[in-house]
């Protein structure tokens, strides 16, 4: 039997979502505010109907591979992600398998490199590219031109944002697939690392974002996506954070290390999660009220 090809595609995933939410029912709700809007707007929403966009891997029977990176994804953050947030927030497990720890590390990564906004980069260059095409084809009187697969690509009578449009659909797999291998790439390169479990002492909470994984580089002026010196950080419920560091010399050996942190700490994560965001924050009414304030 053909496998169906999925409808709603998650940028942050249901599984992830959950862990900030409150069910009601069969449902998760979780509260939400776009990011440049006052809190007043917070609403209630479920997490099936937010960071989802319908039919983002349209059908394509000469390209079978659309699917089947929904599919990687699917495998290696949704199916193991409950037990891996179970270990990360029992306060006892001190120490992990190797396997174990890649997994963690894998969830992070592919997060990292899932989320809407590392796409909607890679479209901005993409669109930059149809605006010198555009120029030249005004120039020039140009009617078509061969993009990178040596395809013709027309654009007789065709306005600039048709152009981005059509554009876009042609690479979007291409560029996924390019986002895949650089995360695996990553996922290899960051599995020794170590790994820092925070958990909030107080009352104060943690949000998450649209865009919830953090990359920082302390040595660097400025961070880049692809970079095994980075440290990753994703909070994963209200009350607990990951983050991936660079190891030392050796491996760390597979330990957890816990931390206890206060409320100066997780506000300023949090300042930092609003920043990163690319549309929207989610979190308690009370968190993302207070991160707006700071």
């Amino acid at each position: 039997m053909k496998k169906a090809e999925t409808k709603k595609h998650h940028s942050v995933p249901k599984t992830y979502l959950k862990n900030f939410a409150t069910r009601k029912n069969d449902d998760y709700y979780v509260n939400i505010l776009k990011k440049d809007e006052s809190c007043d707007k917070i609403v209630e929403s479920k997490i099936s109907d937010i960071c989802a966009e319908n039919h983002l891997l349209k059908p394509d029977t000469t390209d079978k591979s659309k699917q089947k990176l929904e599919d990687i994804y699917t495998d290696i953050f949704e199916n193991h992600y409950d037990n891996l947030f179970s270990v990360l927030t029992d306060d006892k497990v001190l120490e992990i398998s190797n396997e174990l720890k890649k997994s963690i590390v894998s969830a992070v990564v592919t997060m990292f490199y899932k989320t809407r906004k590392w796409n909607d980069l890679l479209g901005y260059h993409t669109d930059g590219n149809m605006q010198k095409i555009d120029q030249l084809r005004n120039q020039f009187k140009v009617d078509h031109y061969f993009n990178s697969q040596g395809l013709q690509v027309d654009f007789k009578d065709k306005t600039l944002e048709e152009l981005e449009v059509s554009h876009k659909n042609i690479t979007r797999i291409p560029l996924l697939i390019t986002q895949l291998k650089v995360a695996l790439k990553l996922i290899e390169a960051k599995q020794f690392d170590c790994i820092n479990v925070y958990k909030i002492a107080d009352d104060s909470e943690f949000i998450t974002s649209d865009n919830p994984v953090l990359a920082i580089n302390m040595q660097k002026m400025r961070t880049k996506h692809f970079d095994v010196e980075n440290a990753y950080y994703l909070p994963i419920s209200n009350k607990y954070l990951i983050a991936i560091f660079p190891k030392d010399k050796l491996p760390s050996q597979n330990k957890i290390i816990r931390l206890m942190i206060n409320k100066e700490w997780v506000e300023s994560f949090n300042t930092m999660q609003l920043f990163q965001s690319n549309q929207c924050i989610i979190g308690s009414v009370e968190a993302i009220q207070k991160t707006k304030e700071n």
